[in-house]
């Protein structure tokens, strides 16, 4: 599977969407596909470790990467012996002083995943298209208050 790329333009600033979206690893809040991020590591930085709980009943184990505070972060982990991979990347960019663009990828990847993601590929498309409007909408409600 190709990765899904989504972006989309966002009346907040950089540091609005960190601190609304992905410093509280409460990523449940704008992943439509999440039921809970549990046992979180630590900090929203590089190595941390966490379990994204899936509403679907299964348990992924992921590892943040790349993460460059109110800049991006990436996310990959899998199960099933490596025949299940999952990988996401967020981008946030200033446009101006009250307006950034958010840049968001995710992939299923490995001998399953692949198959799952032809499978399911509306559902892949849907969840990665509603988790950016959910990061939209939070942090432009986050950036009025």
């Amino acid at each position: 599977m190709a990765p899904i790329r989504v972006s989309a333009t966002v009346a907040a600033t950089p540091t609005t969407i960190w601190e609304t979206c992905f410093a509280p690893m409460k990523w449940e809040s704008w992943d439509p596909d999440l039921a809970e991020v549990k046992d979180v590591s630590g900090a929203c930085e590089d190595g941390c470790k966490c379990v994204f709980a899936m509403k679907d009943g299964n348990d992924i184990p992921i590892e943040l990467s790349n993460v460059k505070k109110n800049e991006s972060v990436d996310f990959s982990g899998g199960g099933l012996g490596g025949l299940l991979k999952a990988e996401g990347k967020v981008l946030i960019s200033a446009v101006d002083d009250a307006t950034s663009k958010i840049d968001y990828s995710f992939e299923l990847k490995g001998l399953l995943g692949s198959i799952v993601a032809v499978i399911k590929k509306k559902e892949c498309v849907e969840g990665t298209e509603g988790g950016l409007a959910n990061m939209v909408k939070l942090s432009e409600a986050a950036q009025k208050n």
